[in-house]
């Protein structure tokens, strides 16, 4: 004969394994594998959920895994109470290391053939929501009540690094978010994309100087949001590209056009990235001929100040005289533009008179090699 508190444990592991759930000794048993389960009647994980060691499952942690489906967690995470992870209908979700998940809830919902893939050391928090197909790569965040479906966020360091630009991307805020990509250093927030150094201004740059690469098909996702984001401060100091380049089609014949002339040599298109990927420029030789071209530069508006322009315009100089087997190049920089023409100068350029361009004068500049 049992007793009611053996007839009530009985009646509840019964309940859970009709169910495909793990009973409460089960869950503690996850112990040997050093997976501490802080309250094993309270906590929720279905027989076909995989968990590595080491993990932490809080008061109310939910893990639910249909016969059709995988569901993975990784060794060294921690599961808050108000968690949520769901795989129904053949969904997979996959949890990699040392991850934080739901501080203040959160829910991760694959459904129907959907795939979620959650990378090391992630953060989410504070309600955080994530649906359908969605990367998010290591050290990525999504902070705050933002329901984020099919998003990807560019892996990175963990929000712990000092550098912010070598962070991985951050969705935060409140609200919906469907389809978008964040870079590695960026920040999603209510809808406004930037820079995470934005909210960190004196955080230290770790990095070491950039680099260069030539332009390829492979860099037109990156050049067009490099373009976008900094589209109102370039506006400022040269002429505005219309508002067709900004478009899918309009961007894809533009970058088409590039690599076509790039291939028939009349010009030579770079991109300058950071040590974490991140394009911060563009560097280009135009109008090749006779063993001259014309040295035209950008920096993005969060990089400026830090010497990326001038790093990157040395690189193409040793690039011009070696692989391109160029002898000289102009520049053109106008007159109000003092940080430009003081680059020129440090680089080895010198004035060589005036030019008119779309109607408005500018200073011509020259370099042998």
């Amino acid at each position: 004969m049992t007793t009611p508190d053996e007839s009530v444990h009985a009646r509840l592991d019964r309940l859970r394994r009709d169910r495909g759930l793990l009973t409460p000794a089960e869950l503690l048993d996850l112990a040997e594998r050093g997976v501490a389960v802080l309250d094993p009647f309270s906590v929720i994980v279905s027989r076909r959920v995989e968990i590595g060691p080491d993990n932490v499952l809080h008061p109310g942690v939910v893990i639910e895994c249909d016969e059709r489906s995988h569901c993975s967690i990784g060794p060294g995470n921690v599961l808050y109470g108000g968690t949520r992870i769901a795989a129904t209908d053949g969904g997979r979700v996959t949890v990699g290391a040392r991850s934080l998940i739901g501080d203040g809830g959160t829910r991760i919902l694959a459904g129907a053939h959907e795939s979620i893939e959650i990378g090391d050391e992630v953060r989410l928090t504070d309600g955080a929501e994530v649906l359908g197909h969605s990367l998010l790569g290591h050290g990525s965040q999504i902070l705050g009540p933002v329901s984020a479906r099919s998003v990807e966020l560019a892996p990175g360091l963990p929000y712990t690094y000092p550098d912010p630009d070598g962070r991985g991307g951050v969705l935060k805020g409140i609200g919906r978010v469907s389809g978008v990509l964040v870079g590695t250093g960026e920040v999603l927030g209510d809808y406004e994309p930037g820079r995470q150094r934005l909210y960190h201004p004196e955080a230290p740059r770790l990095g070491p100087g950039p680099t260069l690469e030539r332009l390829t098909a492979e860099h037109a996702g990156r050049v067009l949001a490099f373009e976008r984001d900094n589209r109102g401060f370039f506006a400022d100091s040269v002429p505005d590209r219309r508002n067709e380049y900004f478009t899918p089609d309009g961007f894809a014949d533009r970058h088409r056009a590039l690599l076509a002339e790039q291939a028939e040599g009349r010009c030579h298109f770079h991109v300058v990235l950071n040590s974490y990927g991140r394009i911060v420029g563009r560097v280009n030789l135009v109008d090749v001929a006779d063993g001259s071209a014309e040295l035209g530069y950008r920096v993005a508006e969060a990089d400026t100040g830090q010497g990326v322009g001038r790093a990157a315009v040395e690189q193409v100089l040793r690039l011009a005289a070696g692989a391109y087997g160029l002898s000289s190049l102009t520049a053109v920089s106008s007159p109000d533009n003092e940080a430009s023409r003081a680059l020129l100068v440090r680089t080895g350029f010198t004035e060589a008179g005036e030019r008119s361009v779309d109607g408005k004068k500018v200073i011509v500049y020259h370099r042998a090699l």
